[in-house]
């Protein structure tokens, strides 16, 4: 896979493109559809502020219907960013059907395609901590508008009123959609089990993450785990020190996890845009007869014995949800050679980069003004740069990953038909 001109399913002159291709598609993609892309950004926007306010005035009744706004406040962003993707699609050369080739499904109505990637983009975007934004500003906001004669104790989760029934009716109501759902697969049901998650995940996760703790908290203060923690800081009992070792490597260690963050966002968020077109990376799978190699694992993994096949199962079960997609996105982009890879990463932390520094830029141009002043252009600064205290995405590099991610993703499909060809 690391070698371009010995193998057919990367074509030579398809890889010196892709360093012109993907950002000459981005920019015809951003100058066609700029205005819907604008239309769902200030609707995602609009949204955010309307159900945040409602999140906060009822929780001068109860928090618990102040996690009911906030997970009907998720649906909205998820179905924006949907929303998004699907308005790039008829300018996708990939989306037009070729006799012979395969295609990502373009015939669907909008609700139909809503239906069928919502469900997998918020388990998979829920999966990698993308609505940690939201939580947090949440709380700030609670914490701040809500007076602290009305103000429940957002962390003792089991002591809030009404709890499990609120858990009992969501949980009725999911099942209710997920049923009527599987029956006629309509995208409002799909919306309104999407919703039942987003609570579950604000509530029933807060439950578990407690009751967690607490056996968290009792295990180590047994003595068996101090003595299993001090052995693990020197295992050799005083005979070698790993000290020395462990401070040469953790710089090391450091490069390497900050390298491999920077590389799993844009992969994370590409296999997210597959499920939106179609592509569902999350199953395990041949792309093409190119990596057929990839199979010699999986065969023999399936000779073992099924009891350790289960327990294999079960311990890399929540790794899997994540690592799976990942690896599929790595081998999908390479469909369109390694330059559109590295386009994909040098593009992702150049907006990283430009999200972390714009905010600097712009003040600094802007150069001192009065209080008044910086309120008046402070929110649509702030809403076309990341701020210091920003917790959503900004309107200047969202719409560019948007594109960005668009571009790749065509461009990997693309590479597929030809190796297929």
């Amino acid at each position: 896979m690391t070698t371009t001109a010995a193998n057919p399913a990367f074509p030579p002159h398809a890889t010196e493109r892709a360093w012109l291709e993907i950002p000459a598609l981005a920019a015809r993609l951003l100058l066609r559809h700029w205005p819907a892309l604008l239309a769902c950004f200030f609707a995602q926007w609009v949204a955010y502020d309307a159900l945040m306010l409602v999140a906060i005035v009822a929780g001068e009744q109860g928090v618990l219907l102040s996690y009911a706004a906030i997970a009907v406040l998720i649906v909205s962003q998820l179905v924006g960013m949907i929303a998004m993707f699907l308005v790039l699609r008829p300018s996708l050369p990939t989306m037009q059907p070729v006799a012979g080739l395969p295609s990502v499904p373009a015939g669907r109505r909008w609700l139909q395609v809503l239906a069928v990637a919502l469900l997998p983009f918020f388990a998979y975007y829920a999966a990698w901590g993308l609505l940690d934004g939201t939580k947090r500003d949440f709380l700030l906001t609670y914490q701040s508008w809500i007076s602290f004669e009305r103000r429940e104790p957002l962390q003792d989760i089991l002591g809030l009123r009404g709890l499990w029934v609120a858990l009992a009716v969501s949980w009725a109501l999911r099942a209710l959609a997920k049923r009527r759902f599987a029956a006629a697969q309509h995208g409002g049901w799909s919306i309104l089990v999407a919703a039942c998650e987003a609570y579950w995940l604000f509530v029933g996760a807060a439950v578990i993450a407690r009751g967690y703790a607490a056996a968290s908290d009792w295990w180590q203060s047994r003595v068996v785990y101090q003595a299993v923690v001090q052995w693990w800081e020197n295992p050799f009992i005083g005979l070698v020190s790993l000290a020395p070792l462990k401070r040469l490597l953790e710089p090391a260690w450091d490069v390497l996890t900050t390298a491999g963050g920077a590389v799993a966002m844009p992969l994370v968020w590409l296999a997210i845009a597959a499920i939106v077109y179609g592509m569902d990376l999350r199953r395990r799978g041949r792309l093409d007869r190119y990596d057929a190699r990839a199979r010699l694992i999986g065969r023999r993994y399936r000779r073992l014995n099924p009891i350790w096949q289960a327990v294999v199962d079960r311990i890399s079960a929540g790794w899997n949800a994540k690592a799976i997609p990942l690896v599929n996105a790595v081998r999908l982009v390479l469909r369109a050679g390694l330059p559109a890879l590295l386009v994909l990463c040098v593009g992702w932390a150049l907006l990283d980069y430009v999200d972390a520094q714009a905010w600097g830029w712009a003040t600094a141009a802007i150069g001192p003004r009065d209080w008044d002043e910086w309120r008046l252009l402070g929110q649509p600064l702030s809403m076309l740069f990341n701020g210091p205290l920003s917790l959503r995405p900004a309107l200047f590099t969202q719409l560019l990953r948007i594109v960005l991610l668009a571009a790749v993703f065509d461009r990997a499909v693309a590479g597929l038909r030809a190796a297929r060809r």
